[in-house]
């Protein structure tokens, strides 16, 4: 199994349980309550609840149910996306199994956890090498650990033919310096203020400037991006520059802006605009999107 389908899976699990938790409108304890406080136990290596201990009691106490129920669902969705490996863990069977009783689902008949919940997902036919040849001064770990959540990020957001790819990995590759920096590396004192990008309290300049490979910036953005993405960047922001989020981010931002149509037109003057404001280091932008199209054969 290869790794980027189990962390395609392993995200598909959270955002299920997300929509699930989020769908609940009762302030009264459920059956599905009982699973969810189980299986955050079970990841997080605690004891089993007490039988005469209410769920959520122990982790979240002083959080009304609607309250315990977001918290417990943002952190069950750290800890499965945040599962290494690249074969099937222990945890993947728990996260199937709470899944199957949430959802009234049978039980598993296949070796694979998810396999019965979630279809495989077709992935973009790009390799770690394309990726060397494309960026070559990038950091070779670094770039194996961001590559199965680049081609996540590839095939949730259409991103989906050589033009376009190659368009999105010439404009990461340059925001990015080669993929080695996932946050600016400015403090980001100089963005204290800017009531255009929502930092309208102290501190939000440090606290929300550029991370991910597309480098979301402001509290707004983080806002955005956060709610799209199911995680709160407003309490977590530095969640923005790790491996998983600083790929998803990118493709958010690509997504909401349709730069796809301007990648297909292979308008690169237009995709650099819409993800810069101008034309900043266009040469170095056109410099990579020519390599890239080599690369993958556009």
């Amino acid at each position: 199994m290869s790794s980027p389908q189990l962390i395609i899976w392993r995200k598909q699990a959270a955002d299920r349980l997300q929509q699930v938790l989020f769908s609940m409108t009762s302030q009264d304890l459920q059956p599905i309550d009982a699973h969810v406080d189980t299986l955050l136990r079970q990841l997080s290596n605690l004891p089993a609840r007490p039988s005469d201990r209410a769920p959520y009691q122990g982790s979240f106490p002083n959080e009304s149910v609607s309250g315990a129920r977001v918290k417990t669902v943002n952190r069950l969705r750290q800890l499965i996306v945040n599962i290494k490996g690249a074969e099937f863990q222990p945890q993947d069977q728990m996260v199937d199994a709470a899944l199957r009783s949430i959802l009234n689902l049978p039980t598993r008949t296949t070796q694979n956890p998810y396999a019965e919940i979630f279809p495989e997902t077709p992935l973009p036919a790009i390799t770690l090498n394309h990726l060397l040849k494309i960026a070559p001064y990038a950091d070779t770990h670094q770039l194996t650990s961001l590559f199965p959540h680049l081609l996540l990020t590839m095939a949730e957001y259409e991103i989906s033919t050589p033009m376009r790819q190659a368009h999105f990995l010439a404009q990461l590759i340059h925001e990015s310096g080669s993929f080695n920096y996932l946050e600016e590396i400015d403090l980001g004192d100089y963005l204290e203020g800017r009531e255009d990008l929502g930092n309208v309290h102290p501190g939000d300049g440090r606290r929300f400037k550029g991370r991910g490979l597309i480098q979301i910036t402001g509290r707004a953005n983080y806002e955005a991006c956060g709610l799209a993405l199911g995680v709160n960047l407003i309490e977590t922001p530095t969640r923005l520059a790790e491996h998983d989020l600083a790929c998803l981010s990118a493709g958010w931002f690509w997504s909401k802006h349709e730069i796809n149509k301007f990648a297909d037109r292979d308008d690169v003057e237009t995709v650099t605009r819409t993800i810069n404001g101008g034309l900043n280091g266009f040469a170095d932008r056109q410099y990579y999107l020519e390599i890239a199209k080599k690369v993958l054969n556009v």
